[in-house]
């Protein structure tokens, strides 16, 4: 039996030097979800805008419903990304977005286990409603995600302690650790000192080219990377997240499931855009 997984949060446009493309850490993290076969729907909001229409299209063209996606009158969001020399991603991300203002539907299907990330936190409507889903009983996967100035710490140790399954990467442990008093970068003792305060059960450190390190009451596995030609880094950790759910969920052994989360990751990072086609048997079948 499938896990029905809600993505919670923003959707919005990458708008790159030649163009934009749809993208948010939620919508990317669904999409990447039902190409991989797995039940998902996404509650988000955009704008009554042409963009918001062409937001909606696109979900359409993925087969994601947009059921629970609201329409506001505020604008739909957009981000300014620019790619640095080793194509890393920077971010401007206008405010206010439709996505700043999610309100609470008056009824949601049931779900096993819900994605959510620190970046839809940003504003008091849409961080009332994830709170008010996080009380429920479902699989609770925390998806870190720092774009300066929007970094609360005391939103963003809410949220740890609530979570289940955190992904962060390496820049953000190292920040949260020294939000702890700790100075060094070693990875492992960060790790351990993260998973330990926010009393976590399941901790996933990716670090781009060289990998993922994941953690447990009983585990610490690493995985290494795997070597492509970097289109842009865009979305690349959203499907290194779709990856392990969809895996982990099927009651894979972790190690598989954060191989083919590497996997994907750096397949997604080989291609323009956050989203790009892919077919399985491109990536490898792990059914």
């Amino acid at each position: 039996m499938k896990n029905k997984v809600l993505c919670y949060g923003e959707m919005l446009w990458d708008i790159f030097p030649d163009g934009a493309v749809p993208g948010g850490a939620p919508m990317n993290v669904a999409i990447g979800l039902k190409k991989l076969g797995s039940d998902v729907f996404i509650l988000s909001s955009c704008g009554k805008d042409e963009l918001g229409e062409k937001l909606l299209e696109y979900l359409d063209e993925n087969g994601l419903s947009a059921k629970y996606v609201q329409q506001s009158n505020y604008p739909t969001g957009q981000v300014n990304v620019h790619l640095s020399e080793t194509k890393d991603g920077l971010y401007e991300i206008v405010f206010p977005s439709a996505w700043d203002y999610i309100h609470k539907p008056e009824t949601i299907p049931q779900f096993d286990i819900l994605v959510y990330g620190s970046l839809s936190c940003r504003n008091k409507t849409s961080f009332e409603t994830l709170i008010s889903l996080l009380d429920s009983g479902a699989i609770k996967v925390f998806d870190v995600n720092f774009r300066p100035p929007f970094v609360d710490q005391s939103i963003i140790e809410q949220l740890l302690k609530k979570a289940d399954l955190v992904k962060m990467n390496h820049e953000e442990l190292f920040q949260i650790s020294a939000w702890n008093g700790m100075d060094s970068e070693d990875l492992e003792l960060a790790a351990d000192l993260v998973f330990k305060k926010y009393s976590l059960k399941m901790l996933c450190i990716t670090r781009g080219s060289e990998g993922a390190f994941l953690k447990t009451a009983d585990e610490e596995i690493y995985q290494r990377g795997f070597t492509v030609d970097t289109k842009d880094t865009v979305g690349a950790g959203d499907a290194f997240l779709a990856g392990f759910i969809h895996t982990y969920s099927r009651n894979k052994p972790l190690k598989e499931a954060l191989e083919f989360a590497c996997l994907l990751g750096a397949w997604v990072a080989s291609q323009k855009g956050a989203n790009p086609p892919f077919l399985i048997e491109q990536i490898g079948n792990r059914e």
